[in-house]
């Protein structure tokens, strides 16, 4: 009986210390820190292989540990997760059961060309892969347009799923192709009687956009625009001289820049552009589809950022006198 006693006395202490252990065990393992900042989880990664990642001391037993204990932390969702400084492997594990993903964001600033979105493309981490491009065109570009300058609509784009960069620029390409067809439908008849179609909406909407930062100006800008064309007179803006000249210009537009014949040089040119020449917010389309037209057919930089009006060009000779060379 005493043996037995005796016996009895060491199960009970060795259970004690398995449980002390435990405890002991279970809280390490509740306060040890994650072991990286940020973690992409793969369709098909299982919870024990996110877990390996979070805490890379964790062997395959003591990780099933954790999930007989833990078992509805055994399902994760894939995305990628940020974690802040502190954080444990437990709570960013069940951060990752509850696929709380970081959500990405990428913006396309309006006037920018499709070369400065491809390049802010590349130095974006949420998004995969590289641009397709066929002899310098965009391979998934829709068949009815011939270059993919302007095709893109500047917009702020949110995901929480890894992306690929082609995949963004579909997003971006549909939005300009949904935006520009209610632009186009629901234009002013006056605009449908001088523009032959929506893509010569989106290249005047590109024009627009270049000439002013002002939202309440597009629609006077645009007005000037159409009011030129109605009446067969060349658009004359240096926006698409500029873009003509490509890398060869170097901020300063001359004279000569202004002579050179080049597609884009609407000194020379009648009519518009053959493409457009930026890319375009919802806001540019709108004011070329619904401008406002007043007879007016100058316009000059007042130097605070806007601009001042004219209907001759006698007052617009005056403006630039005023404006343009002070003195």
């Amino acid at each position: 009986m005493l043996l037995i006693a005796r016996l009895g006395l060491v199960g009970l202490i060795g259970i004690s210390a398995l449980a002390i252990f435990g405890r002991v065990w279970l809280g390490s393992i509740k306060t040890q820190p994650v072991a990286v900042q940020s973690l992409s989880v793969q369709v098909g990664s299982t919870a024990s292989e996110v877990l390996a990642k979070l805490n890379p001391q964790l062997t395959s037993r003591a990780r099933a540990i954790v999930f007989s204990l833990y078992p509805h932390l055994s399902y994760v969702q894939h995305g990628r997760y940020v974690f802040s400084p502190g954080t444990t492997a437990l709570a960013a594990l069940a951060k990752i059961h509850k696929g709380d993903v970081v959500v990405e964001r990428l913006t396309i600033p309006e006037g920018i060309t499709a070369r400065d979105l491809f390049d802010r493309l590349s130095d974006h981490e949420a998004l995969g892969g590289q641009v397709s491009l066929v002899k310098g065109v965009w391979r998934y570009l829709s068949t009815d347009w011939s270059a993919h300058e302007g095709v893109f609509l500047a917009e702020t784009y949110l995901w929480q799923q890894k992306m690929s960069k082609d995949a963004l620029l579909k997003r971006a390409h549909e939005s300009l192709l949904l935006a520009l067809n209610e632009a186009w439908e629901g234009s002013d008849p006056m605009v449908r009687s001088i523009l032959s179609s929506p893509y010569e909406l989106l290249i005047l909407a590109s024009i627009v956009e270049k000439e002013t930062a002002l939202a309440q100006e597009r629609p006077r800008i645009a007005g000037v625009f159409l009011e030129r064309l109605k009446r067969q007179m060349r658009l004359q803006t240096d926006p698409t001289v500029i873009y003509g000249l490509g890398d060869r210009f170097d901020g300063n537009l001359t004279r000569k820049n202004l002579r050179e014949k080049t597609a884009y040089n609407t000194y020379w040119i009648d009519g518009l552009p053959p493409t457009p020449i930026a890319i375009v917010g919802p806001e540019a389309l709108v004011a070329v589809a619904h401008p406002n037209m007043t007879g007016e057919l100058y316009f000059v930089a007042d130097g605070s950022g806007g601009h001042v009006f004219s209907r001759t060009l006698e007052a617009h000779n005056e403006n630039v006198r005023k404006y343009q060379l002070k003195p």
